[in-house]
């Protein structure tokens, strides 16, 4: 699982007011090249919730991200890279995604998160 699904990733669980952003807890993570893409990313940020999806790359041992970015920042070759890097090349292929509000843990298998509820948690 990429960092740019964990940013859009919320618990749906029933009553649960403050679902995002869900905490990492990785056992596996692996790094894939991908193409680099400066539009991508240009059109990506403002969709990106910064400061979840830096607590979310320094959760899996990335702490090359500033703690707040702006658009003015994606003019540098240096950020893009980083953010690029983060967004798109740590995947995280085993751990845990927990909710912020109820602990409750969603596993991840081979980079695909179950986010599937319980009978009781719809």
């Amino acid at each position: 699982m990429r960092l740019l699904t964990h940013n859009m990733l919320s618990s749906n669980i029933k009553g649960v007011t403050n679902g995002f952003p869900l905490r990492i807890e990785a056992e596996k993570i692996i790094e894939k090249q991908v193409d680099f893409n400066a539009d991508f990313l240009k059109n990506m940020f403002p969709k990106i919730e910064w400061k979840a999806f830096v607590d979310a790359s320094q959760s899996m041992g990335y702490t090359e991200l500033p703690e707040e970015a702006e658009a003015s920042m994606l003019e540098e070759e240096e950020f893009l890279k980083k953010f690029h890097h983060a967004l798109l090349e740590l995947h995280l292929e085993e751990g845990d995604l927990v909710c912020p509000e109820t602990g409750r843990r969603f596993q991840v298998k081979k980079g695909i998160p179950n986010m599937l509820l319980h009978e009781d948690e719809v």
